[in-house]
């Protein structure tokens, strides 16, 4: 064996044996250059595989992981609103949201072409979905379309063999169950925008995830939310889910316990069957909001869902302005229920007592104009309890003008009249109540006193909200102290317990002369009970409730008359006032017949006879 081996080395040698010096030196340098290649290339590799074992070891690792194990959140139900009496006012359901998972799609277009045509989608709408999500991994699964019906659900499982990268998951959603009802209270979630998520204090959001947009659900987002979990899984080629690996389950929001009597509520909502306004009622000694309502109103379960592109276009191209919060948002003039704000300042500051009277003969001349009564005959001579049960308008031109504009103000000022009240809801806008110093600061002129004639029974340049005159109404009833308007009672853990309890909080202490509040608390009982009050035909049987009309001119560009407000603020029992409450009825006509019976139906709401269910016994026959 040896000889064998020896002998090609030998036939080699005396090969070498043939070339010429040359030859050999030619042959060794080539020999060596392919060496040093050799070597060099071995080098290239060892670094190659020390970056990629040691270096980037872990990172590369995670990506040959998520070739088959996927990391999905669970998404947290968000906590329950509850009404006073623990009845759920929005909750979560079940629904079923379709994803694409860009790392698992095989053929771009014929699941995104197959998809659109499958459920009838916006083939660009799909697209620009994915884009919005390029700055994520690709197998970050991107929310197609959320809340699917059951029929689309079986659509695309029947055909998922031809959709690599969709997937279809069962997650919670936003539930309004009553609707439209206390749509701009509990107001509604949607899903963040783009251009959100790109922002700091969206940082623990995600592309799909739902927010609290307005009312109740924006104002507790941070309480509402809860804390998502995560799930690893294994999934197939496919993208398709193979097992479940590990859980990290979600953290549901808190609970919010609002201070609303469904019952009341439920009254309320169908006492404005086919009106517009806003209405509010409280509780005067401390501030819990009862009731609250505005209209015309939207359905918070198609924001909850992802509005469709129709139904947003609708809403936002709607004249009468849905989304307007009427009671916290919207500005009119109070009409004659601003006559108890000069009533308190005149007979506080002793401008009138209760013994001074003027005479109203229907009309009030005083510079170029005659300034008129709405009682066309006058109501002759009259004091400040007539003046208010009658809401005679003379009587009042002629305590403005004593009191001026700038002592007005200071009453409105005192109640809170004019600035926000700090109710829990975002958004809610100051009003006005006007003063020379305003008139020079805004337009730079003076104050007329053909201003203050206007100003003294609520008309001109005042404009103030539902809940700024709810204020007013408590004012009177809680002898000049109101608090501010509180929703929610108290926020609770989803383990129950409570984690915070909302305390009265003072808005205002005015120091009101006892004898002050004692006329206006008459004149206010005697517009609901004294025959000749403007809203005795809203007199309660069984319960005393007193108040104030108002019917108020709203006036548009040049001067046109675009129909009146109807106001109506109250308060109950007279006596010990355990309800104040304000109501307007945008474009209505007048207050006493057709806001007053509204306030009346929440008084009766109240103090309805309980219906006692006695036990029933089996008498055992002898």
């Amino acid at each position: 064996m040896e000889g064998a081996t020896q002998a090609p080395i030998i036939e080699r040698d005396k090969k070498l044996d043939n070339f010429t010096k040359e030859d050999k030196s030619a042959i060794n340098s080539k020999y060596k250059w392919c060496r040093r290649l050799l070597v060099f290339t071995v080098i290239i590799l060892c670094i190659r595989l020390w970056d990629l074992q040691i270096m980037k070891g872990n990172e590369m690792r995670k990506l040959s992981e998520q070739n088959r194990i996927r990391v999905k959140k669970v998404i947290a139900p968000r906590g329950i609103m509850y009404d006073k009496n623990g009845k759920i006012l929005a909750d979560t359901r079940p629904s079923f949201n379709m994803y694409v998972t860009p790392e698992d799609i095989k053929d771009f277009n014929q699941t995104i072409d197959g998809l659109a045509k499958l459920l009838d989608l916006d083939r660009e709408e799909i697209i620009n979905k994915l884009k919005a999500a390029s700055g994520f991994p690709p197998s970050f699964p991107v929310k197609i379309k959320p809340d699917i019906s059951m029929d689309e659900v079986a659509k695309v499982e029947a055909n998922r063999v031809y959709l690599p990268g969709v997937s279809i998951q069962i997650e919670p959603k936003r539930n309004y169950p009553y609707g439209k009802m206390m749509a701009h209270m509990l107001g509604y979630v949607s899903e963040i925008s783009d251009e959100e998520i790109k922002a700091k204090e969206f940082k623990s959001y995600s592309l799909g995830d739902f927010i609290g947009r307005y009312g109740l659900e924006r104002a507790y987002e941070s309480q509402l939310r809860g804390v998502d979990g995560e799930k690893r899984v294994e999934v197939d080629a496919m993208g398709r889910e193979v097992r479940t690996l590990e859980i990290k389950d979600s953290t549901p929001g808190n609970s919010l316990y609002l201070n609303i009597n469904l019952e009341i509520q439920t009254a309320v909502e169908k006492a404005y069957d086919g009106k517009k306004g806003g209405c509010i009622a409280v509780e005067p000694k401390t501030g819990a909001v009862v009731a609250l309502l505005s209209r015309p109103a939207f359905d918070p379960n198609k924001f909850a869902g992802g509005i469709s592109k129709e139904d947003w276009k609708a809403i936002i191209t709607d004249k009468t302005h849905p989304l307007q919060n009427r009671v916290t948002q919207g500005r009119y003039p109070p009409g004659s229920t601003f006559k108890i704000v000069s009533a308190l300042k005149a007979l506080d500051e002793g401008i009138i007592n209760e013994r001074t009277s003027f005479t109203c003969r229907g009309g009030f001349p005083f510079g170029k104009r005659v300034f008129k009564c709405w009682k066309k005959g006058g109501h002759g001579t009259v004091a400040v309890h007539r003046g208010i049960v009658e809401s005679c308008d003379i009587f009042f031109y002629n305590v403005g003008l004593k009191l001026g504009v700038d002592r007005i103000h200071e009453m409105a000022d005192a109640i809170g009249l004019g600035k926000t009240t700090g109710i829990d809801l975002p958004g809610e806008k100051n009003g006005l109540v006007p003063s020379s110093e305003w008139k020079k600061k805004t337009y730079g002129e003076q104050w007329y006193e053909g201003e203050t004639v206007s100003v003294s029974i609520g008309q001109g340049a005042v404009w103030l909200t539902p809940v700024q005159l709810l204020q007013l109404s408590a004012f009177v009833a809680n002898d000049g102290v109101t608090f501010k308007p509180q929703i929610v009672n108290r926020i609770v853990s989803p383990e129950g317990k409570t984690l915070k309890t909302f305390e009265p909080v003072m808005n205002s202490n005015a120091k009101l002369k006892k004898e002050t509040v004692r006329i206006v608390k008459e004149g206010m009982w005697g517009v609901v009970n004294e025959p000749s009050g403007t809203a005795h035909g809203s007199r309660l049987q069984t319960v005393s409730m007193s108040g104030k009309t108002g019917t108020a001119q709203s006036v548009g560009e040049k001067g046109k008359n675009l129909g009146d407000h109807a106001w109506f603020i109250a308060y109950a029992p007279a006596e010990e006032p355990a309800i104040a409450i304000s109501v307007l009825v945008e474009y209505g006509g007048h207050g006493a017949s057709i806001a007053a019976p509204i306030a009346k139906l929440i008084t009766e709401n109240l103090y309805k006879p309980k219906v006692e269910i006695k036990e029933a016994r089996a008498y055992e026959n002898r």
